[in-house]
């Protein structure tokens, strides 16, 4: 009879793991991941001679389950660029240049996790994300008269959006903190990002 009990007991228990939702109410994640190709150097790509150099977007955040599939958070990123060379020349002087471009955002973010496997210990997800940007631009000259260069230094600010058409994220193991995300989208976070994320219990 106790063998028997035990039996039973243990088969519910495995049920219960295996029937687990990866990521359930009140978990919170902290994610680090690096973006490529946002709508901020498909924009310089194209000024001065030669394609300009992009690093990142380089993300950090944090998100908090309201639910089994509802996820709330913040997201910052910033991201490095240059345009090429440009020159300026009056005829009788001449300035060669670019421009270093710093580029950062804060975006709230709402995803709706879609998929559950629970066995396999991964979400699928989709989500909308608004916020601000900010944009430091300034002048590097290269050789020549930098008076002709009118602008040394400018920042602008405005917002920001990204639309996450399809995300995934899972934990390395059931009952690993430590997990992975990956995601195509469209706006300010790339049209792929991906990296690595830590969940609270």
């Amino acid at each position: 009879m106790k063998k028997q009990l035990l039996s039973i007991l243990l088969f519910a228990g495995i049920g219960q793991f295996t029937s687990a939702q990866v990521y359930t109410k009140g978990n919170m994640s902290l994610f680090f991941g690096v973006g490529a190709s946002n709508t901020f150097a498909n924009k310089l790509s194209s000024i001065g001679e030669g394609a300009s150099n992009s690093f990142g977007p380089y993300i950090i955040g944090y998100q908090f389950h309201l639910s089994d599939k509802l996820t709330i958070g913040l997201a910052y990123t910033n991201q490095s660029a240059s345009t090429g060379k440009v020159t300026i020349d009056n005829g009788t002087d001449n300035v060669s240049f670019k421009t270093n471009f710093t580029f950062s955002t804060f975006l709230s973010q709402l995803n709706y996790s879609w998929y559950d496997n629970q066995n396999g210990a991964f979400v699928l997800y989709s989500g909308l994300s608004a916020g601000t940007y900010t944009l430091n631009a300034e002048l590097e000259v290269i050789s020549g008269n930098k008076e002709l260069a009118k602008i040394n230094s400018d920042i602008s600010e405005g917002l920001a959006y990204h639309i996450t058409a399809i995300g995934f994220k899972g934990r390395f193991t059931k009952t690993s903190k430590l997990g992975a995300f990956a995601e195509l989208g469209y706006g300010y976070n790339g049209l792929f990002n991906g990296g690595i994320q830590y969940t609270f219990n």
